[in-house]
């Protein structure tokens, strides 16, 4: 049974009646929200308010409630911005949602759907690998059903008489789901052994892919395997339910794909779970990196090397998003913040970050509101300009979105004050 959704959409209250939240008289929650924030909850007249934060997807509530957050409508490359910042998702166990065959190309679907591939091939094997009746390769000669008809069309209406033809098949686990599954979970365990060696799934995968060694390996090309294997989950029998999750998974894999995150369809998988924030903030620094390197520029992430915020004590330290250098000196600074605009503390939090690394330039990157664009803000006594960049999440071409990022971040390096 699917959960009843409840959709809102990024930084949206909505209120739940307690009730709904009950089961046996007790408040249940997901143990997987509650720990780890992907909602902010409160208690008003009797109903819990939930706001959702910097995270999108599909979150439970219950075993059969669950919030769909969705992207605002200006963010229309979500997808495209995962890739390209390189952050993980978030893949809720256990829950799954539906996505539209709508893919976007990556290169670590292993870390993202190895865990629930591998669950789900456990509990196929515990119940037992599917069969069914097959024709081999290369039959033995003078075994199966005698094929009348065919025999008189192909031999003996052409003189020849000691040839026949038969229907020889037999029962094998060398399925489309079988292969498939096979290949994915050793495209798996390959991932792993490469990235990290010490993760326990790789003996989980071992231990699967000897269970699955009667399987045949797959001779053909990895596209007609792909293409059977989608046909064949949409028409998977009701028998085995249990194998459209993991089947799921295996296509994303060995696909390398991640579905469109804000669509909704009839593939079921894992609930992922973005972090908007910092793929955003990920995402601007990695085109910038991009844009401004012709131009002798290094872009550099300041969590990784925090400054100290006192020129006498590192007891505090500040972390800008994005530090510019060239010739190895910072000559500015930008804070990623996804919201519609920064606030007073934004501002003195920036400010501080430019006292601290000794720059004259800073500012914020926030995503295109409506018509808002970059624009100068000011310069305080202390001789320190602010500005302010808008990124347009929607617009139909990223790539020249990101190049007009970049000039204009490049205008404020030259000491000019208009943005186009």
């Amino acid at each position: 049974m699917m959960p009843k959704i409840i959709e809102c959409e990024e930084f949206e209250e909505l209120s739940v009646r307690l009730s709904m939240l009950l089961k046996d008289g007790e408040l249940k929650l997901d143990e997987r929200i509650t720990t780890k924030g992907y909602l902010a909850a409160a208690m008003k007249g009797g109903q819990i308010t939930l706001r959702a934060t910097r995270y999108v997807g599909t979150i439970p509530l219950t075993s059969e409630i669950s919030i769909r957050i969705k992207p605002r409508a200006t963010i229309a490359n979500l997808s495209y911005m995962l890739v390209r910042s390189g952050i993980i998702p978030t893949a809720i166990l256990g829950f799954s949602r539906g996505y539209l065959p709508r893919f976007t190309s990556v290169c670590n679907t292993e870390k993202i759907y190895g865990r629930s591939l591998i669950d789900g091939a456990k509990l196929i094997a515990k119940r037992g690998f599917m069969k069914e009746y097959i024709r081999p390769p290369r039959p033995s000669p003078w075994r199966g059903r005698l094929l009348t008809s065919d025999t008189i069309r192909r031999h003996a209406s052409k003189g020849v008489r000691y040839r026949h033809e038969f229907d020889h098949s037999t029962l094998s686990p060398s399925t489309i789901e079988n292969i498939a599954l096979k290949m994915a979970i050793s495209q798996t365990k390959d991932w792993f052994q490469a990235n990290d060696i010490r993760n326990p799934i790789i003996g989980e995968a071992k231990t699967l892919l000897n269970d699955l060694w009667p399987v045949e390996n797959w001779d053909g090309r990895n596209f007609d395997l792909l293409s059977r294997l989608a046909q064949r989950i949409r028409t998977l029998s009701p028998q085995l339910p249990h194998y459209r999750d993991p089947l799921w998974a295996s296509f994303m894999i060995l696909q390398s794909t991640l579905p469109e995150v804000a669509l909704d369809g009839f593939v079921r998988l894992d609930s992922l779970i973005v972090d908007v924030s910092s793929v955003f903030e990920s995402y601007l620094r990695k085109e910038l990196t991009e844009g401004l390197r012709p131009w002798g520029y290094l872009v550099e992430d300041g969590n990784r090397a925090p400054s100290p915020l006192f020129s006498d004590a590192k007891t505090f330290t500040v972390h800008p998003d994005i530090i510019i250098k060239k010739d190895g000196a910072i000559v500015a600074l930008l804070d990623a913040k996804y919201k519609p605009a920064p606030k007073d503390q934004d501002r003195y939090e920036v400010l501080s970050f430019m006292d601290a690394t000794g720059v004259s330039l800073g500012g914020f990157v926030c995503p295109a509101i409506e018509n808002d664009t970059s624009r100068y803000l000011g310069e305080t006594a202390s001789g320190k300009r602010l500005f302010s960049f808008r990124y347009d999440l929607s617009v139909a071409d990223p790539t020249t979105e990101s190049e007009r990022f970049s000039q204009n971040v490049l205008r404020m390096l030259k000491g000019e004050r208009t943005f186009i």
